[in-house]
C-alpha cells in the first residue's frame, strides 16, 4: 500500500513530519474497509514511520481490528528503496499469511513491479493497495517476477 494523501500545507515541516490532508483521513479507512470486506487481514504489517504512513497505517488497523503489536516500522521504507520493501515480505514469519507493506513511491510503485509475474509500470496513487497472491510455503523463497498481481486498486476505484 502506498500512504495515503498527505498535505503540503505548512512549509516549515519536514518531509517526513507531513501529516495526512482531509482526502487522506477520508481515503485511509476506506481502504481498511476493502479489505475487511475482502477478508484480507494482515498478519503483520511492515511500514514506514513518516507521519502519512503512520496515520494510514493506523486508520487501517484501526478499521481491521487490528492491534499496533501486529505493525512494525522500519525507516528503510522511508529512507531506502524498493529493495527494503521485498526484504521486509522475505523476512516475514512463515507463520502468517497476509503480509502488509506501506510506504512511499516510488518505492511502493517499484516493489510492485519487482514483485509482480506481468509487466507493471502504471502510477499508483496514494491509498492504492496491490494485492499479490504467493505460491511459495516460505516467505524467504518469495522472488522477484514470481508473484501473481491479483489486483490494484484506489479509493477512485471503489
Amino acid at each position: 500500500m502506498r500512504h495515503a494523501k498527505s498535505s503540503w500545507g505548512d512549509s516549515n515541516l519536514k518531509d517526513f513530519d507531513r501529516p495526512l490532508n482531509n482526502r487522506g483521513k477520508k481515503d485511509a479507512p476506506i481502504m481498511g474497509q476493502l479489505l475487511r470486506k475482502l477478508n484480507l487481514i494482515p498478519d503483520v504489517i511492515v511500514s514506514s514511520p513518516a507521519a502519512r504512513a503512520r496515520a494510514t497505517v493506523l486508520s487501517v488497523a484501526g478499521e481491521l481490528g487490528v492491534d499496533e503489536e501486529t505493525i512494525s516500522w522500519n525507516e528503510d521504507f522511508y529512507y531506502g528503496g524498493a529493495k527494503d520493501y521485498l526484504d521486509a515480505i522475505m523476512h516475514a514469519s512463515d507463520a502468517c499469511s497476509v503480509v502488509m507493506t506501506v510506504g512511499h513511491n516510488p518505492m511502493t510503485e517499484q516493489a510492485i513491479a519487482e514483485l509482480s509475474d506481468k509487466r507493471f509500470d502504471d502510477a499508483v496513487p496514494t491509498a492504492t493497495i496491490a494485492c499479490f497472491e504467493v505460491q511459495e510455503e516460505n516467505w524467504k523463497d518469495v522472488r522477484e517476477g514470481e508473484c501473481t498481481l491479483k489486483w490494484v486498486m484506489s479509493p477512485k476505484d471503489l
